[in-house]
């Protein structure tokens, strides 16, 4: 493959490893002709314009373990909430709290667990008490995917969904989405397939099924996109199913990729009836992966919901380098499916435990007679995945460290055959002389400053200050602890946000 051509564009905020890019919304080129929208220098959208969607899915508190001491959620590996909030900083805002989903903000970092090397998923419990709250405990319960090497992942169908509807003008969007194919055809294999479908008030196939080894014909199947018109989301992604359909690998990497900013207002414009629509290709085994770009119109709640039925994952990403990350370094190995229908359900001894909140998930809940349910809707995994969860843990009086305090037991499905599979992990009381391990203190800031972002305080009970965890980030980062750095700079910056 040739070194894929770089287009200019103005880049939104620079931020650190994310995946799959997505632009677009409605027609907003204010009259002027396409040509003149598509040579425009203008910067992108501010956040905080009008027409940005999320949905306030309120933040859990506590519950009493003696009345529910079961726990039960769908795995999630998002995390465009997090990217999303570093787009707001960077332009000197703070994000939204009903954009904050804390779990995504922890789910952006990694916690060095190893992958497991015998089954598809391990499981594994960490604990430490936390002195600045009273001794609560906070227990991290992480789930790693086993990786796939480059060699042995399935071929992959793939069928890239473009929005090209007039905001694509904004920051030159269509730059990197040509940019994002380049990186994409250089990070296949000669015999795996792309489609190219674009979309505005219209739908049109650009690239029926095409292998990479035609280099040439995938690259320039974009060449002409120019932004115009309205955006109907839901037929642009009914033709790219029909291309995914049409060159289905079996036991392959089957995946729609959806490249908007979710302000879908053509035919179906709600969640609801456009997530109906995607669902039955997800138990087919065709994955959904959405990406956000773009703040001036964007519906984060669409892109997000779409993600979950679709049996995919959402992101969220504004720079070359973020795409350049997915593209080349994770995209295929991601994507190699290696759980389906992956759910948690911790349970917690109600004799030793009086109370526990979790942190995020609200929107990945699952009632707990489901957990064994496996014709429950629930999260995908594929090949170096991770996902943590965070509890705030109040044990009762007298509990020692050591002591099994509950269990974590996770439920999936094996790919391909649809065989159950499980995994699980002891929780332990922590030792209150016992300083916390690195990765959970790094989870437990994240979910500090993501909660932070939200609100100050659940049930009455405070939170740290961000310039708090920006002390404690950098402490991080003065040990090496990757990402800690990152942390630290978004901390300091929420600081200075007031």
């Amino acid at each position: 493959m040739t070194t894929p051509l770089r287009y200019a564009w103005i880049p939104f905020v620079t931020a650190s490893a994310l995946v799959l890019t997505a632009c677009g919304g409605e027609d907003d080129t204010g009259g002027r002709d396409a040509t003149d929208v598509q040579g425009s220098h203008a910067p992108p959208a501010q956040p905080n314009e009008p027409g940005t969607t999320f949905e306030d899915e309120r933040v859990s508190g506590y519950v009493d373990a003696a009345s529910d001491p079961l726990s039960t959620f769908a795995l999630d590996v998002d995390n465009g909430s997090y990217r999303i909030a570093q787009a707001y900083v960077a332009q000197g805002t703070r994000p939204p709290p009903e954009s904050v989903r804390a779990e995504e903000w922890v789910n952006a970092f990694a916690y060095g667990d190893p992958a497991p090397t015998e089954a598809d998923l391990a499981v594994r419990a960490e604990s430490g008490v936390r002195t600045d709250a009273g001794g609560a405990q906070l227990v991290r319960v992480a789930v790693t995917a086993r990786e796939v090497a480059a060699a042995e992942r399935p071929s992959v169908n793939l069928t890239l969904v473009v929005d090209r509807s007039g905001s694509m003008g904004e920051g030159n969007r269509i730059g990197l989405v040509k940019d994002s194919l380049a990186l994409l055809a250089e990070s296949l294999r000669p015999d795996d397939t792309v489609s190219v479908v674009s979309f505005d008030d219209r739908v049109e196939l650009l690239l029926p099924p095409t292998p990479v080894s035609e280099s040439e014909r995938v690259l320039a199947s974009v060449e002409d996109l120019y932004p115009r018109g309205s955006t109907n989301l839901a037929d642009g992604l009914s033709l790219g199913y029909e291309q995914a359909r049409s060159a289905y690998r079996p036991g392959g990497i089957n995946v729609v990729v959806l490249c908007s900013d979710g302000v879908a207002n053509v035919g179906m414009t709600g969640p609801e009836g456009i997530t109906a629509s995607i669902a039955e290709a997800g138990r087919e085994g065709i994955h959904l992966v959405t990406v956000g770009y773009g703040m001036g119109n964007y519906n984060d709640h669409l892109m997000e919901q779409l993600a979950d039925q679709g049996d995919g994952f959402y992101r969220y990403v504004d720079t070359y380098e973020e795409a350049q990350v997915l593209y080349v370094d994770e995209l295929t190995s991601l994507l190699a499916p290696v759980a389906d229908d992956a759910r948690t359900q911790v349970s917690f001894d109600p004799e030793l435990v009086s109370s526990y909140r979790l942190v995020g998930y609200e929107n990945r809940a699952m009632d707990d007679h489901s957990f064994a349910d496996l014709s429950a809707d629930a999260g995908e995994l594929g090949a170096g995945h991770h996902a943590s969860a965070l509890y705030e843990v109040w044990t009762t009086p007298g509990v020692a460290p050591g002591t099994t305090i509950g269990t974590a037991q996770v439920l999936w499905k094996t790919p391909g055959t649809n065989a159950p599979a499980s995994a699980g992990a002891p929780l332990l009381a922590a030792d209150p002389d016992a300083p916390m391990s690195d990765s959970l203190a790094l989870a437990t800031a994240v979910a500090d400053l993501a909660q932070i972002a939200q609100g100050d305080g659940v049930d009455g009970r405070p939170r740290a200050s961000a310039y708090d965890v920006q002390a404690r980030a950098a402490e991080l980062a003065t040990r090496g602890v990757p990402g800690a750095a990152e942390l630290a700079e978004l901390a300091q910056r929420l600081a200075t946000l007031g």
